[in-house]
């Protein structure tokens, strides 16, 4: 059975020769380590920071490199129940920490946030 995949930032990266770390991938991050249950039921890959990002933009194409994003193993018969659902080749897909726990949540009965 085909796994969503979830794309994330590494948790440290350089920008303009200063250390950064994108805090959307940081509350993925976190969620993962809160329900650990998580990383058996999705393919996690992680990507670097600066552009283009090859491993998004050979599935969703160029104008799609957000991280975190989640894109789904089936293709979502509609945009969901808060319309966050994106679609791009073919593909289905969430690109923001909150829509992403939010569809998780819902899926696997975990906590949702505020």
């Amino acid at each position: 059975m085909a796994k969503d995949t979830l794309y994330l930032l590494a948790m440290s990266f350089d920008k303009e020769g200063q250390r950064r770390f994108c805090p959307d991938c940081a509350m993925m991050e976190g969620y993962l380590s809160a329900y650990p249950q998580l990383r058996d039921v999705l393919d996690i890959v992680r990507v670097d920071y600066p552009r283009p990002r090859p491993a998004l933009v050979e599935r969703l194409g160029e104008e799609h490199q957000n991280a975190p994003t989640l894109i789904l193993a089936e293709a979502a018969p509609d945009a969901g129940p808060h319309g966050e659902i994106q679609s791009a080749n073919g593909l289905s897909f969430l690109s923001d920490a909150r829509p992403i726990t939010r569809w998780l949540a819902a899926k696997y009965d975990l906590p949702a946030p505020l």
